[in-house]
């Protein structure tokens, strides 16, 4: 357990919302925050044990995340939804960048929705705790519905349901602004929809 605490401090997406939050509460406000959030961490910890491995790689980017979050509405509850939302805008610039790059290079749209593909069967599958339908999958298109997504029900098993549209934004600033991709999604599970529909496709 004493190594999952160690994500607050060491994980890079967690460095960057520190620093967020040193920008608008100040050093020493944000060092009390991320002290009680340690505490909560371990309790959090405590109440989830034997999850699935694949499932727990989504956990260990969740519950540091919760763990902040709940740290920050006793002490800023102004500014925690804030906090958390431009942490993950900032931390979200280098993976649009690695991104931006694949899809410029000689068939790099196609590269890039095959890898989309990949990626959701390797690591957003059942057996992470996702339950999704794919109506197509290939060169051109990769479209699905998401109907079952480990972040809503960790955020909301925490009563902290609103923080997960933080977590379906991350797809807004990965791919929304792709040079010849087109990422449409009408709903998300995340902010009350039936499911989440992705649909990204080239416009080649």
């Amino acid at each position: 357990m004493q190594e999952h605490i160690k994500i607050l401090d060491k994980s890079k997406k967690m460095i960057i919302i520190k620093k967020i939050a040193v920008k608008i509460i100040g050093n020493t406000e944000t060092e009390k925050i991320w002290d009680t959030a340690r505490e909560k961490l371990r309790e959090i910890l405590s109440r989830y044990e034997n999850i699935p491995p694949k499932e727990q790689m989504h956990a260990n980017l969740i519950f540091p995340h919760i763990a902040v979050y709940k740290s920050l509405l006793e002490n800023h509850s102004d500014m925690a939804m804030e906090i958390m939302e431009k942490g993950e805008a900032a931390a979200a610039e280098k993976t649009v960048k690695l991104f931006q790059n694949v899809v410029k290079i000689p068939f790099g749209k196609a590269i890039f929705l095959k890898g989309f593909a990949t990626g959701c069967k390797t690591g957003f599958g059942s057996d992470a705790g996702f339950r999704h339908v794919i109506y197509r999958a290939d060169s051109k298109c990769y479209q699905m519905d998401v109907t079952a997504c480990p972040y809503v029900k960790y955020c909301n098993a925490e009563g902290c349901g609103e923080l997960t549209r933080i977590f379906c934004d991350i797809d807004v600033y990965a791919y929304g602004s792709l040079d010849g991709i087109t990422f449409e999604r009408t709903q998300t599970l995340g902010t009350g929809g039936e499911k989440c529909d992705f649909h990204l496709y080239s416009a080649d």
